[in-house]
């Protein structure tokens, strides 16, 4: 599995990177209101990881 789906790639760094900022947000300026927003967010990068991971694994079965 060298070469991994982007779908892959954009779901972990948007994860990584939503997580972050939602941190930040939250615990350094206390914005309360921008929760929601991150509940958004949160699926959708979730749903492109696991589409990258089902991906993957698909074109690694078709090479075998």
């Amino acid at each position: 599995m060298k070469n991994f789906h982007p779908f892959f790639t954009i779901g972990t760094l948007g994860m990584i990177v939503i997580a972050c900022l939602h941190m930040f947000l939250a615990v350094g300026l206390s914005l309360t209101s921008m929760h929601t927003t991150f509940f958004v967010l949160y699926p959708i990068f979730l749903t492109f990881l696991i589409l990258g991971v089902v991906l993957t694994v698909k074109d690694k079965k078709t090479l075998v």
